[in-house]
């Protein structure tokens, strides 16, 4: 155990003992030891004096704390919230003011991140200290308030937890809302349940700045895992953390995420990551790759048809079916790991037919007629059962298309899409009518637990359905 430390008003130092099981704690100039039956309990009972002693006096106060492997500096109010000292919005220690008799919450919720740093691995709540300030985990969340950008509709301001990121980084959330991660303020990754307890944390193997593209979930199997490019690979975490694998890209090459999983673009070549490596795929004679789908690539030609693609094997080509109207196949547009977008003339040159078709069989989900002109600058964005290309609605488990006029698709989450009608923000829902939002109204990264995941003022919040 390390002594000796010198504590002044407004300051803890918390040194946490080689084997975990003791720490002691200095608060103005007193020396506090605590043990505990494992780690976790530990730093538990070592926070809650630096709270405790907050709440009493009123003040935020810095806490530098250490084991035998790394150090933190963090702060603690007299609200009981721990984080990161120079995480964004941070406290300084201030000069205490009357407070009249109220109860102090003595829960940390804001700072759940800084207090993850401290228990290692686990995500750790303060322990609640006993007596009329004492509340509940939950009833501390409920308090947490979105207030630094518009809510998206359907939600409310009241957060389900809050965890701070680093700058100019950006979360990512799985598909099946299972997931979330983010980068905190100590550059860490941090894998976060449905409920926002860290899973399980690891350190970047890069630099955050020398990141190329941000944080992606991909399709393994039945599991998800979490990527990103830099430094000339693709750096892939098992499911259940741990040391990332490291996939070296070919110079020159181009990585995408429009499927399940990255596609690797080595000029004609594309390429999966399959045992660790990036192995290319045999693409059928003028057809370019659009999207990997796990450790299967969807190939396209202009004109049609489509094939799906897997290392070692053959090619299954799909042909798509004719919609009602339709003509001739005149191009193939775009494509998801679900749907094919064809564009196919109709009788009325100033018409165009858009189908959705089926990218397993070709089979015809939706389609609609829209001028051509309407769709030059389109794009496809896909939620769990609505999906647009442009100004075109579509709902594929009714079979429908509609048209939505001046609408652009930018984002999804959840049965909601986010884009612009002639430049102002919208949302849509499945009655087609787009709700006008404010400027800058956090746009969800996606859902988790039901909850919107917003990023705003630093950190990322989950945003409560109303």
């Amino acid at each position: 155990m390390m002594s000796g430390a010198v504590s002044h008003p407004d300051h803890v130092i918390l040194v946490v003992s080689a084997d975990e099981l003791s720490a002691e704690v200095t608060v103005a100039g007193q020396s506090h030891v605590v043990t505990g039956r494992d780690p976790k309990e530990t730093r538990r009972a070592a926070l809650a004096i630096a709270t405790g002693y907050a709440a009493r006096t009123g003040r935020t106060v810095l806490i530098d704390a250490r084991d035998a492997y790394r150090s933190w500096r963090l702060t603690a109010t007299p609200t009981g919230v721990v984080r990161a000292a120079d995480a964004p919005g941070a406290p300084r220690p201030v000069r205490p003011r009357p407070r009249n008799g109220r109860k102090i919450a003595l829960v940390a919720a804001g700072g759940a991140v800084a207090v993850a740093l401290l228990a290692g691995a686990g995500f750790t709540v303060v322990q609640l200290l006993s007596g009329p300030a004492e509340v509940t985990a939950q009833e501390e969340a409920e308090r947490i308030v979105f207030d630094s950008r518009p809510v998206p509709p359907g939600f409310t301001d009241q957060a389900a937890w809050r965890l701070p990121m680093a700058e100019g980084t950006s979360p990512a959330v799985a598909p099946d809302g299972s997931a979330a991660a983010l980068f905190g303020p100590d550059d860490r990754l941090t894998v976060l349940g449905p409920d926002g307890t860290p899973a399980w944390s690891s350190d970047a193997p890069v630099p955050l700045d020398a990141i190329d593209q941000p944080l992606r979930f991909i399709a393994d199997g039945d599991v998800f895992r979490i990527a990103f490019v830099a430094d000339g690979a693709l750096w892939i975490w098992p499911a259940e953390g741990g040391e990332p694998e490291r996939v070296d890209l070919p110079d020159e090459a181009t990585v995408t995420f429009a499927g399940t999983s990255p596609l690797i673009a080595d000029g004609d070549r594309g390429l999966v990551v399959s045992g660790g490596r990036a192995t290319p795929v045999e693409l059928p004679e003028g057809m370019s790759a659009l999207l990997a789908d796990r450790d299967r690539v969807l190939a396209a030609s202009v004109d049609g048809p489509w094939a799906w693609v897997a290392p070692g094997e053959d090619p299954r080509e799909v042909s798509p079916a004719k919609p009602d109207g339709a003509r001739e196949l005149d191009a193939v547009v775009t494509a998801s790991e679900r749907h094919v977008i064809v564009r196919w003339t109709t009788a009325d040159d100033a018409r165009v037919l858009l189908a959705v078709h089926d990218a397993g069989d070709g089979a015809v989900v939706a389609a609609a007629e829209v001028a051509p002109d309407d769709l030059a600058e389109a794009r496809w964005e896909e939620s769990d059962d609505l999906a647009a290309y442009g100004p075109v609605l579509v709902e594929p488990s009714k079979g429908t298309a509609r048209i939505v006029p001046g609408f652009t698709p930018l984002t999804s989450a959840g049965d909601t899409l986010y884009g612009e009608v002639d430049g102002a923000p919208v949302a849509l829902g499945h009655d087609g009518e787009p709700v006008e939002l404010e400027e800058d109204t956090a746009r969800p990264w996606g859902l988790l637990d039901g909850h919107a995941v917003v990023a705003g003022a630093g950190a990322l919040y989950a945003l409560a359905p109303e």
